[in-house]
């Protein structure tokens, strides 16, 4: 049986996920900000792939920048499936953090005839088959409830709303994407596997979707409630 497109891609985030997860535990000041862990694991992925030697590079067609062919202006490209901050298309629809094209889907659009030692300027691209990460990252948020001094009863704090409304403003964003992945890394580890669970698995595809969550503690993944009869 063929392997499906985006098998790579889950190994390979599996994988550098493992490594992350020990060096971030041994050092959570690695890192400082969101931009560095999509870096890190944009780095790790890809080392894994040469590593393995995953054949990535596939042609697709150069056109002109209206996308539509001209006479001798057809050349074969050649590109890698993982980048940075990728959408389905240069409008950027779908945008996630770190991209896995299925590159047997992808078009560019280049404004002058490709060659190997003069490369033309892109001008657009499109692919219809793609898995999407995207990070979240809480560095300031130490406290997920508060009590309240009359009545004696706790409550979530506005920072902690906050970050499940970044969480979940991700997983919509991600819904367009065949298979995704939201890396969730947590400073101050205010989540148990449960309550993340509670708060976020019905937003989740059952089948498409997987929220990683990373702290100084702790490192797993949950993925969507599959619906029972009784849900339908």
């Amino acid at each position: 049986m063929q392997r499906s497109w985006a098998a790579p891609f889950v190994e390979t985030f599996e994988n550098a996920f493992a490594g992350m997860k020990v060096d971030y535990q041994t050092n959570p000041f690695i890192f400082l900000n969101k931009w560095d862990v999509v870096s890190d694991l944009y780095s790790r992925m890809r080392a894994i792939d040469e590593a393995r030697e995953v054949k990535t590079a596939r042609y697709t067609i150069g056109r002109d920048g209206r996308w539509r062919e001209k006479r001798f202006s057809i050349d074969p490209i050649s590109t890698k499936p993982l980048h940075i901050s990728m959408g389905f298309d240069r409008g950027e629809r779908g945008r996630a953090d770190i991209c896995y094209i299925d590159l047997s889907t992808m078009q560019v659009a280049v404004t002058a005839r490709y060659s190997k030692k003069r490369p033309a300027s892109i001008a657009s691209w499109r692919f219809s088959s793609g898995a999407g990460i995207s990070v979240v990252m809480n560095t300031e948020v130490q406290y997920a409830r508060r009590r309240n001094t009359t009545t004696g009863r706790f409550s979530k704090t506005e920072g902690m709303r906050e970050i499940e409304r970044e969480i979940n403003r991700e997983i919509t964003d991600l819904k367009s994407w065949d298979k995704s992945i939201l890396l969730f890394v947590d400073n101050h580890g205010l989540f148990t596997r449960n309550e993340l669970d509670e708060t976020f698995s019905r937003k989740l595809n059952p089948y498409t979707m997987k929220l990683y969550y990373l702290s100084p503690k702790s490192g797993f993944f949950i993925t969507g409630k599959r619906k029972q009869k009784d849900d339908i």
